[in-house]
């Protein structure tokens, strides 16, 4: 039977403190750290541009941690890394899940790290921004706010861009930890940054859409009518941007006016991040329910029900679409026509969102597990 533990919303802060501890070393550095992040790339599209499992997987191994995750794993190199309710940022083997370091803060982590060259960074509830040795799991600085970070950060011109329950959006030096610049909106902001050439674009929950320059000036936002805790994709080709808010609503946005396209009514929360491929525009709603919209006229292409919650953000591999569910599934849908392929019991509710990489699908539910899994062989 599927068994539920509630997502820690509010964990105590006691003050700063630091542990890391060593399990073993790390050996290679990664070639390609272009995926290293939330929602596989800086647009956010969810797109992962590798093969994952076509049949019900099986477990290439599972590692047992002492607290669930809403933080989506994320790989670089031979590393995977998942933040934890407790406060641990994890880093284990991605071929065999073996711990190779563990790092403690003083408040769980929502946020899902970002790797770029040798730091990982990340937000805890203890409302600092960390950075890490990725091999090590060294300290190397730490960043603090008003309030927890439950946003993604985005690594981009020596920057690390990122929003904070304190009503801020931030832009740190990724080298020093010293803050470059801030900029205050009306409503917490966890979602996380989308880029394209020098602009950034983000939701809060006053709910507004932000587009900001990459050096903190505000060029328009746009008034959604509910808070934005979803992240935006970027679809570079033809200059537009998708979101949810909590109202149920995706908008297709003009990038340079900020302008509204097309609009598109669930009925449901959609704190879930949409995927984008080709003409495709894929998000889940909080009821259940998957849709594929067509990105230029917002026209339905399939709907999937999953008849369980959804927080989990869609992840695309190929021709699957992975998502997780609160009844403890994993799904995958086929892409062309939103048939369920397979999905797979994990035991646990699901909120974390799924990360692919080399034919592996990593996914962390709300016990503790975080498993690696893979097709049959």
């Amino acid at each position: 039977m599927i068994q539920y533990r509630f997502v820690k919303l509010l964990i105590p802060v006691f003050g700063l403190f630091l542990l890391v501890t060593m399990s073993s070393g790390c050996s290679e550095k990664a070639d390609n750290e272009s995926s290293a992040m939330f929602r596989a790339d800086s647009q956010r599209s969810g797109d992962f541009l590798t093969q994952g499992p076509k049949q019900k997987p099986e477990t290439l191994w599972r590692y047992h941690a002492d607290e669930g995750a809403a933080s989506s794993p994320v790989t670089s190199g031979n590393l995977v890394f998942s933040g934890r309710f407790d406060g641990l940022m994890l880093a284990l083997n991605n071929k065999t899940g073996q711990e190779q370091w563990q790092f403690a803060t003083q408040g769980g982590i929502f946020s899902t790290p970002a790797v770029a060259e040798e730091q990982v960074i990340f937000g805890s509830d203890d409302k600092h921004i960390y950075a890490l040795n990725k091999f090590s799991g060294s300290f190397l600085w730490a960043f603090e706010t008003q309030d927890r970070v439950f946003a993604s950060p985005l690594i981009a011109k020596g920057t690390v861009f990122i929003g904070s329950l304190d009503h801020h959006f931030y832009a740190i030096d990724r080298h020093s930890g010293e803050l470059k610049w801030r900029i205050k909106t009306n409503g917490q902001v966890d979602s996380s940054a989308a880029i394209k050439d020098d602009r950034l674009y983000f939701g809060s929950d006053d709910g507004a859409l932000y587009a900001v320059t990459t050096d903190g000036e505000v060029l328009w936002t746009l008034d959604t009518g509910a808070a934005i805790d979803a992240s935006p994709v970027i679809s570079e080709e033809d200059n537009m941007l998708y979101v949810g808010n909590d109202a149920g609503v995706l908008f297709a946005v003009d990038l340079e006016s900020g302008k509204p396209i097309w609009t598109f009514e669930t009925g449901s929360r959609l704190f879930a991040s949409p995927a984008l491929k080709n003409q495709q525009i894929i998000f889940a709603a909080t009821d259940g329910r998957v849709f594929s919209l067509n990105k230029e006229s917002g026209e339905p292409f399939w709907q999937f029900d999953a008849q369980a919650v959804v927080f989990s953000s869609p992840a695309i591999a190929g021709e699957q679409v992975y998502f997780g569910s609160m009844d403890g599934y994993l799904y995958a849908l086929d892409i062309n026509n939103g048939e369920q392929t397979w999905r797979f019991d994990s035991g646990w509710a699901i909120f974390a969102s799924p990360f692919v990489d080399n034919g592996i699908l990593y996914i962390s539910s709300d016990d503790g597990d975080l498993l690696g899994l893979v097709d049959p062989s």
